[in-house]
């Protein structure tokens, strides 16, 4: 028997050739084929194609979840079936390594937290920066050998007065005058 125009309940499969479509809407607007290698859910006409669920979960190889969309919770992506991103309340989760090809934005009083119990912080109030550092002592290595450590600061034009330079051999050099507010010992050779 045919299934009437006017609707019905099928109670079987429906089998489709390779290449051969399943269309919906009266423009054809929604199409689902598999062309013998691939599988395709098109929207091929107006609007948008819009997956609704309680919980979305698209999988990969069967068994291996590659995204999973909670109600009213989080959104993971996994990498090989391990999870390596989450969206929370509080932001994002990236567990791994973070790549990106263009600038980490952090707006002024924003901060970049280091360390598990957040022993550092990098941030900008909108006036001054900060490097604060709450553990341990805070180190400046230079690593690329023979070059030095130079601080810099503007007076007429940006970064215009070379304020401090420490050479390779650890030696300093001073921009301008120095002065002193404490003691000062000398070991070697005053000229």
């Amino acid at each position: 028997s045919f299934l009437p125009l006017a609707g019905g309940t099928m109670t079987g499969d429906t089998l489709h050739a390779d290449s051969v479509s399943s269309y919906y809407g009266a423009g054809n607007d929604l199409r689902i084929y598999h062309t013998g290698s691939t599988s395709y859910i098109q929207d091929v006409g107006t609007g948008s194609l819009i997956i609704d669920s309680s919980d979305l979960i698209m999988r990969v190889n069967g068994s291996e979840n590659a995204i999973i969309a909670n109600s009213n919770g989080a959104v993971d992506v996994y990498y090989n079936n391990v999870k390596k991103f989450e969206t929370s309340f509080q932001g994002v989760t990236v567990t791994g390594n973070l790549s990106t090809t263009g600038s980490v934005v952090i707006p002024d009083a924003g901060r970049l937290y280091l360390g598990t119990n957040d022993d550092a912080q990098v941030y900008h109030d909108g006036a001054n920066f900060y490097a604060n550092n709450s553990t341990g002592q805070l180190n400046i290595d230079q690593a690329a050998v023979t070059e030095s450590i130079v601080f810099r600061t503007s007076d007429a034009n940006a970064l215009d007065v070379t304020a401090l330079t420490i050479n390779r051999s650890g030696d300093l050099t001073t921009g301008r005058d120095v002065t002193i507010a404490g003691d000062l010992t000398v070991n070697g050779t005053t000229t």
